[in-house]
């Protein structure tokens, strides 16, 4: 979700890419368990940090100016020790989705019929 979230945040000039990845996000909130209020503010901060980085590569630069490498700091956030330290602080239930603890809780409803 974060990474669709950093996506749709970088590539927000770019209406198609932008609406794809917004809508990937709102799919995934319908399925994750996490603190979506007090997430929502940290999962920004932690984009906006990472899409300030300067990736400046001279000699990419000299061929196409003003290159920024969004979607490289996406990437690079995906694989971070600093989202891996905020899943485990707002994610509820790591092991389960909302999907899943659908479908158990229905399972077990049927069992004691």
């Amino acid at each position: 979700m974060v990474l669709a979230f950093c996506i749709a945040d970088a590539y927000h000039d770019d209406k198609l890419a932008a609406i794809d990845a917004g809508s990937s996000v709102s799919a995934l909130e319908e399925w994750t368990y996490y603190d979506l209020e007090e997430s929502t503010k940290a999962i920004q901060n932690l984009v906006d940090t990472y899409l300030s980085r300067n990736y400046f590569n001279p000699l990419v630069e000299a061929e196409i100016k003003g290159i920024k490498f969004d979607f490289l700091k996406c990437l690079d956030l995906y694989h971070s020790k600093d989202l891996n330290k905020l899943a485990k602080r707002m994610v509820e239930y790591p092991h389960e989705t909302y999907k899943s603890s659908l479908h158990n809780y229905y399972r077990d409803l049927n069992r004691n019929k």
